[in-house]
């Protein structure tokens, strides 16, 4: 239990730490520095609509969501079908630096269809990179108690198809799953070299071509509209991965004269292919054997291997030394990481002996902890605050922070046009499946009667009234449980402002737009 813990924590903690030094994560600092802790910055986001996001020390980037998404749809049972069909287009509403393949992937799983069986064919075959790879962390944990090495493959094999289609992104995710369960069973200390050397003898088994019974509809689909022959392919990638581990078996030999920029750049970590689901295991099983004694520093390497894919080299390095050394070796500093309790709840959801109904004893703790829950594809979650950031001279981007039952925090984002009625957390965003998110607190409210950045710009009232708190005076106000005096007090904010929207609430009530 202590190993996948750690994974889990290290998979995320990688995530964190890595995501602000990602070539494509749109940092606005230029030149980000080699730091100890995590930290806080800002985010040029273009979703929607050009703004600066502002990312809390310890947040963590779509590796992680995607891993908590997988982890989810285990638990819930039948996971292909609910991974594809539930988490994926969810997923659109509150990604965070998710990569084009996996974008498209979920966008045309929102339309309820599979990438591989779309008009986008061929571009889903040449998809190799590493977003499969960093969310198949929760298979190796949910097959803990029982393992079974080749289901373990097949089943990864099967979440990778679902976004990716070429042979750099399942060997990728194969390979990972294979060293994980290695170091999973491993009860003493890792020799050195020894998981290169374990890796290798496994190719048989993380390098064995899709199943053509399992994988036949999809590998006819592969022949019929590829331009390579994907088996052929297949066994190149295969080959050369070997030939790559050899050469970091060779290398670790060097010991202390080792130069990991060196062994790194051979790697491909600084080439155009740096995001391929191949480069990211093989450096990340070079640096957990490197540093198999120091899961700290191996995990801080790559995290600021600046010109690399620092997050997701950075959470693969993690799981990997995680599932090694499990969870003493954490520093205090960093288990402040995003969803801390939620990364260990989830892992021991996904260990359990059933699984849906240790959820449900979970679910109903919550529930009776907080009765403000709203119904989404992916299970209940919470609205927590509202902010906004302004979108250039163009209106401002309302961002949404959410928490699910299990734990999770999300956040979702809309664009508001200048001197448009504002709306509440009820986002268009949130409903992008059947099952919408709607309750009295997340009803739609339009200010027809006041323009609300004349009201909080207002030099009557206090500086500190920001949107969410005019959407906790609406839902307040419109309960009819609290004065506004007493309002006045709970928010911090001048009467006089309570007053005004208590006026705006009951000319909408009078017009039945509040029902």
């Amino acid at each position: 239990m202590e190993k996948c813990k750690g994974a889990m924590l290290a998979t995320a903690i990688g995530d964190a730490l890595g995501w602000p030094n990602e070539p494509r994560s749109k940092n606005r600092a230029k030149k980000p520095k080699v730091m100890d802790n995590f930290v806080g910055w800002i985010r040029s986001s273009n979703n929607p609509g050009w703004h600066d996001e502002k990312i809390l020390p310890g947040e963590y980037s779509d590796d992680t969501q995607l891993t908590l998404a997988v982890a989810r749809s285990i638990i819930a049972g039948d996971w292909e079908i609910f991974f594809a069909e539930k988490e994926l287009p969810f997923w659109l509403n509150y990604e965070r630096g998710g990569g084009g393949a996996l974008l498209k992937a979920a966008k045309s799983c929102e339309k309820g269809i599979l990438l591989w069986q779309s008009r986008y064919t061929q571009d889903y075959y040449n998809a190799g990179g590493n977003g499969a790879v960093m969310r198949i962390l929760p298979h190796v944990i949910a097959s803990a108690k029982a393992p079974n090495t080749a289901k373990l493959v097949a089943d990864v094999m099967k979440d990778t198809l679902i976004t990716h289609g070429h042979p750099r992104a399942f060997l990728g995710a194969t390979c990972y799953a294979y060293a994980l369960e290695y170091l999973l069973r491993k009860e003493t200390v890792l020799e050195y070299g020894e998981l290169v050397a374990a890796v290798i003898d496994g190719q048989n088994v993380w390098g064995a071509v899709p199943d053509s019974h399992i994988f036949e509809k999809w590998l006819n689909i592969a022949r019929q509209n590829l331009e390579y022959d994907f088996l052929t392919e297949w066994k190149n990638v295969c080959a050369h991965m070997v030939k790559q581990l050899e050469f970091i078996g060779t290398s670790l030999k060097k010991g202390l004269i080792l130069d990991d920029t060196k062994v790194l750049t051979e790697l491909e970590c600084f080439d155009k292919s740096n995001g391929a689901g191949d480069v990211a295991i093989l450096a990340s099983i070079y640096l957990t054997s490197r540093y198999a004694n120091n899961p700290s520093l191996g995990i801080k390497i790559p995290a600021f291997l600046f010109g690399a894919d620092t997050d997701t080299i950075a959470s693969i390095t993690g799981g990997l030394l995680g599932m090694l050394s499990g969870t003493d070796w954490i520093p205090t500093e960093w288990r402040k990481v995003q969803d801390y309790n939620c990364l260990i709840q989830m892992t021991e959801l996904l260990m359990a002996d059933n699984k849906k109904e240790a959820t449900k004893k979970e679910v109903a703790e919550a529930k009776a902890q907080n009765s403000q829950w709203n119904a989404t594809p992916i299970g209940k979650m919470r609205f927590i605050e509202s902010s906004s950031v302004p979108n250039g001279k163009k209106g401002i981007v309302i961002i949404n922070k959410w928490q699910t039952i299990l734990g999770q925090t999300l956040y979702t984002k809309t664009f508001q046009p200048k001197n448009i009625p504002i709306q509440s957390h009820q986002s268009k965003e949130m409903v992008s499946t059947p099952q919408q998110v709607m309750t009295k607190e997340s009803k739609k409210f339009v200010m027809n009667s006041m323009d609300i950045s004349e009201l909080l710009g207002n030099p009557e009232f206090k500086t500190n009234i920001t949107i969410g708190k005019v959407l906790k005076i609406i839902e307040d106000l419109i309960d009819g449980k609290e004065t506004s005096k007493n309002l006045s007090r709970k928010y911090k904010v001048d009467q006089l402002f309570v007053e005004q929207i208590g006026k705006y609430v009951t000319d909408m009530r009078d017009c039945n737009d509040i029902q």
